[in-house]
């Protein structure tokens, strides 16, 4: 009787090790993964030259700050599975997007997908309007909300460091350099 007792406790142990591997650790981001996040949108807002259209004739998208300078909430699920989130917030001129992310070993985030796609309903970096009301209702309910601030028009430092940082994330590629190194004219 001792064989069949072994093999079922063999039998358990195998399948209680090979559940455990598929199983991907989640973890809360943490506050300063959360600014890093946020500094990572201003950035890319920048870098695309972006910030015009957060300030169209009717009135600025966010709250108001200054004439100048307006904040955008962000949704973020607090839960990192396997070092990618996600995150909810208005990317004009395109509107409201669902964001994936990656947080790297040293904090660093890094916005996955290229805005200049568009935001289709077939990728996982979608514009909200291809979700259900009732799951983006749950996601904003239940995820953390922080903000970013958008100026109108940053200063030049402020620019070239958002530049600096895209390169950093994004292996060296800068939208804002692209843009100049082909003759082109900065956005308006």
């Amino acid at each position: 009787m001792k064989t069949p007792s072994f093999l079922l406790a063999s039998l358990l142990l195998i399948v209680c090790s090979t559940s455990s591997a598929k199983s991907t650790p989640r973890t809360r981001l943490t506050q300063s993964e959360t600014r890093a996040l946020t500094q990572a949108i201003q950035d890319e807002i920048y870098d695309y030259e972006y910030q015009g259209n957060y300030f169209p004739e009717g009135g600025p998208v966010g709250d108001a700050v200054s004439d100048s300078k307006t904040r955008v909430p962000v949704y973020i699920d607090p839960l990192v599975e396997d070092g990618e989130g996600r995150a909810i917030y208005k990317l004009m001129p395109y509107g409201e997007v669902l964001r994936l992310f990656h947080v790297h070993d040293d904090g660093t985030i890094v916005l996955d997908g290229d805005p200049e796609v568009g935001f289709p309903a077939t990728q996982p970096d979608r514009k909200t309007v291809y979700i259900k009301d009732t799951e983006l209702a749950r996601m904003k309910r239940d995820w953390v909300k922080s903000s970013f601030d958008v100026e109108l028009s940053p200063s030049s430092e402020t620019v070239q460091d958002a530049v600096r940082r895209q390169k950093q994330r994004n292996d060296g590629f800068s939208a804002w350099e692209f843009a100049r190194s082909k003759g082109g004219k900065p956005k308006q």
